[in-house]
């Protein structure tokens, strides 16, 4: 909980490429370094919101229906822009759009616990350390419903990528049209959210999840695993496109690593692991992993830990690793696929279950021991 009050009370909300960002970096390396680990700082460029590039995509899609239907060429134009980048960005591996839009500085915290014996594999515990920003696309009232609204945006945008075919009939151009009133109303609700939103203090979201790694560090540099590797990850620029995490994997081979995600581990609610992760498109997470899992949620009760039965919140950093066909899992606490507190300015430390962190800390150790004994292997 120190660590939770130390990011969201006394450093605040942590926008993706801001100060308050850099210095929640700093100051988690300096807790790293406490220990004897030695913390390092990795750089690369973000951008500071997701509406950047899903804006430019929907509003790309929209414009392609303003246009008079005698540009047939630059409607077609727009309208396969559109469903190009949606995919492209959708699908976390090459994203020339996001690769284009960032030119802030943002960073992760990178650091390494060597095994007592001889490495045969590498375990990786991830989690952010930037907040979000509140909107009507995160009223607690209507948040249930993101993950199918983005979905049918995503659909919607597919759609009316299809304009050349489409426009050929008169049941085309109302399919598209229709779509792109759908797409309309997206691109609404983000202005609404730069505008008229509030960056949250990011308790749950994610100081829960720092706090987590951040202990576990402190556990495994003090007792070391027997064959396994163990890298800390604090990634910046997740809430904007899981950007740090992107940048992690594109600076080192990681064939072969264990991913143990944590996010939003610290709500009132029961905590969870995900068996599937992704938007319109989705992955699954590794079988070793949920296996583990699965059996620490039968033989510890105590841990009061289930599978996430459907989607629950949006994308998390392991989401680019399980894109990549690499091996990950993220715990995460909700129920009825909501997170408390979601992306809200009620995000704060009084609003963390210190119970559910414990749970959370537990958890993470005992999916650490197991891999070091070769369960997921």
């Amino acid at each position: 909980m120190a660590s939770v009050r130390l990011l969201a009370d006394d450093v605040g909300p942590r926008r993706p490429t801001s100060p308050a960002e850099a210095r929640a970096a700093d100051l988690m390396r300096g807790r790293l370094d406490s220990i004897g680990l030695d913390a390092g700082i990795e750089h690369f460029d973000g951008y500071p919101t997701f509406a950047a590039p899903f804006g430019a995509i929907l509003g790309a899609a929209v414009a392609a229906g303003l246009l008079p239907r005698r540009r047939t060429a630059l409607r077609s134009l727009l309208s396969a822009a559109a469903a190009a980048g949606l995919l492209t960005e959708g699908g976390l591996i090459r994203t020339p759009l996001s690769d284009a839009l960032s030119r802030r500085p943002s960073q992760n915290v990178v650091a390494t616990i060597e095994p007592a014996g001889p490495v045969r594999r590498t375990a990786c515990l991830m989690c952010h350390l930037d907040t979000s920003r509140s909107g009507l696309l995160f009223d607690p009232r209507f948040v249930r419903y993101l993950n199918p609204w983005l979905t049918g945006q995503s659909l919607a945008c597919l759609v009316q990528g299809g304009e050349p075919l489409l426009a050929r009939s008169g049941w085309g151009r109302r399919a598209a049209g229709t779509a792109r009133l759908v797409l309309a109303a997206g691109l609404a609700l983000l202005l609404e959210r730069e505008l008229r939103g509030e960056d949250v203090p990011g308790a749950n979201d994610n100081a829960s999840g720092v706090a987590v790694v951040a202990e576990l560090a402190l556990e495994l540099a003090a007792s070391p695993p027997e064959h396994t590797r163990v890298v800390a990850l604090m990634t910046g620029c997740e809430e904007s496109g899981l950007l740090g995490a992107q940048a992690f994997l594109r600076s080192r081979d990681t064939n072969g690593w264990l991913f143990l995600n944590f996010d939003n581990v610290g709500g009132p609610a029961t905590l969870r692991y995900t068996l599937k992760e992704g938007l319109a498109i989705k992955w699954e997470c590794d079988p070793g992993l949920t296996r583990i899992a699965a059996r620490l949620s039968r033989e510890r009760p105590e841990l009061g830990l289930a599978a996430s039965p459907g989607p629950i919140g949006l994308t998390y950093d392991v989401t680019p690793v399980l894109a990549r066909g690499g091996r990950g899992i993220t715990f995460v606490a909700g129920d009825d696929g909501v997170i408390p507190n979601y992306h809200w300015p009620t995000d704060t430390s009084d609003n963390v279950d210190p119970a559910n962190l414990s749970r959370a800390l537990r958890a993470g150790h005992a999916m650490v021991r197991a891999i070091d004994r070769g369960d997921a292997d």
